[in-house]
């Protein structure tokens, strides 16, 4: 977990490949296969999709494996988890986070395996362990274990439902599977460069996405919580930290060409999806960010701070200007007069929410050390709304997946969760200050993401959901493989004979 401080060469460090034709043909791609999927899934022909799937996929990442990590993510970003109101075009029919098989297999856990045999078949003979023994990948065997430690407490201590356990702990095994993966795959600068094209050319294709469906349907009554779906925030958040990286380290090329001239779409679904959390992600996001950048580059301090006193004068502008704003510009003021002032609707979600905290904490004191495991329903001892006819996993799943680990996975489950994400933080933070900049911009983005899946999590299942498993899994592997690639690059480099 050491940081890599020797500089780079002028000009190594841009992001140059892959090529804009390598997005064009990864949104071509998805919204041609994803065409014909959703159109021979809407009428029922499932295994058309799966068989289409088969044939394409395994043989384009048997032919470029590294593209493996690239495929995982951009289907997590491309593919709804669950129905959505209103309805998504063509991605939201693709079974990946749906069963498509027996034992409800779903087809992400098909998609995983297909990589983890091709990574098996590729190994070559005699290689060594590709996990290394880091902080980072001892959080995550720990959280395995208490995982499997409260799918035993559930089902045999306390008889809960195994499916559902088995359910509740997916999203766990998603993040590690991804980890993993992407630190297998991610060899050289050509694989870590193509999850980030990936990454930018999918979020680029939602955020269009969600602006049509926004058009389509703003005019619905009532008017839906989302336009897009909750998670979306999520790498939504992460597209605005990785420009804005790109930017702050200076690294040129058409990677950043692209991803700038996509923000303003991305800005423009962020504010149409009507998702308060997105601005808490995007301030905490950007407190991580903004201390980081100052760290790492005292070059540019003088215009960071100056950035920090125009966003001041800024807002002290635009709040009391924007603060009874119903329009998308008053979007950030609407997000923060919630919390001081909110209106009928907030207020019943904040009430909501207040009442299924008591009841979490309730049950942390009937259930430590162990915690009442995974598959057993909790106990809403305490008055609170009955919301389980709209929602029936709310009898499993709460809002504040914090809390709920500590309910799900007891006292060790807490120690394991809490220490993944803060040493996810650290090593990604210890990454953006190295001298390598290419590698730094990796850490940057990934310990300022890190601080959303927390707040994610302790507001909107965001432990819960298994896109945003699989988003941060491979991007925790990808910190760990640009550490590794920063190393070896330093070693590489010639040394000065020594005098005589």
């Amino acid at each position: 977990m050491t940081a890599v401080a020797a500089p780079v060469p002028a000009g190594a460090g841009n992001l140059k490949e892959p090529t804009p034709k390598f997005v064009a043909g990864l949104v071509a791609g998805a919204l041609l296969l994803g065409g014909v999927a959703g159109y021979l899934s809407s009428s029922g022909s499932f295994a058309h999709v799966l068989a289409l799937s088969a044939v394409l996929l395994p043989v384009a990442l048997w032919k470029r494996p590294y593209l493996s990590p690239a495929v995982l993510i951009g289907a997590a970003i491309l593919v709804e988890q669950g129905a959505a109101l209103p309805s998504i075009p063509i991605t939201e029919k693709l079974p990946l986070f749906s069963a498509v098989g027996p034992g409800h297999l779903q087809g992400a856990d098909m998609l995983l395996l297909l990589v983890l045999s091709i990574y098996f078949a590729k190994r070559a003979a005699g290689e060594g362990p590709v996990v290394p023994r880091t902080h980072v990948s001892m959080a995550i065997r720990a959280v395995l274990a208490c995982v499997v430690l409260a799918i035993v407490v559930g089902h045999f201590l306390h008889h809960g439902s195994l499916r559902t356990g088995l359910m509740q702990a997916r999203p766990w095994v998603y993040l590690a599977a991804t980890y993993f993966l992407t630190l297998a795959f991610v060899r050289d600068r050509k694989a870590l460069r193509a999850v980030l094209w990936a990454f930018v050319g999918t979020v680029g294709f939602k955020a269009v996405q969600g602006i049509y469906v926004w058009i389509s349907g703003r005019h619905m009554l009532p008017t839906p919580e989302s336009y897009i779906s909750h998670e979306a925030s999520y790498f939504f958040v992460i597209f605005v930290l990785l420009v804005a990286a790109l930017w702050v380290f200076d690294q040129g090329g058409d990677l950043r060409t692209w991803a700038t001239r996509l923000l303003p779409l991305v800005i423009v679904a962020l504010v149409v999806n009507h998702r308060r959390l997105a601005w808490e992600l995007l301030g905490g996001g950007f407190l991580c960010f903004g201390i980081l950048a100052y760290k790492a580059l005292p070059i540019r301090r003088g215009v960071l701070g100056k950035a920090v006193v125009g966003l001041v004068l800024c807002s002290a502008v635009y709040f009391p200007v924007m603060w009874n704003g119903n329009n998308g510009l008053a979007a950030p003021a609407r997000a923060v007069k919630s919390q001081v002032q909110p209106n009928f609707r907030d207020a019943s979600s904040d009430a909501y929410r207040a009442q299924e905290n008591a009841n979490l904490k309730l049950n942390i004191k009937q259930s430590a050390p162990l915690g009442i495991g995974y598959g057993v329903k909790i106990n809403y001892a305490l008055p609170i709304a009955d919301i389980s006819s709209v929602d029936p996993i709310i009898a499993y799943v709460p809002h504040n997946q914090v809390l709920d680990v500590l309910v799900s996975m007891g006292f060790l489950g807490g120690v394991a969760v809490f220490f993944l994400i803060g040493t996810g933080i650290i090593s990604a933070s210890r990454l953006a200050v190295a001298g390598d900049h290419e590698a730094a911009v990796v850490g940057l983005v990934v310990a300022s993401a890190l601080v959303g899946y927390a707040l994610m999590g302790a507001e909107d299942l965001g432990f819960f959901f298994s896109r945003i498993a699989f988003i941060t899994g491979t991007f925790l592997g990808l910190t760990e493989a640009a550490r590794r690639l920063a190393r070896d690059s330093v070693r590489s480099r010639p040394t000065a004979p020594r005098p005589f």
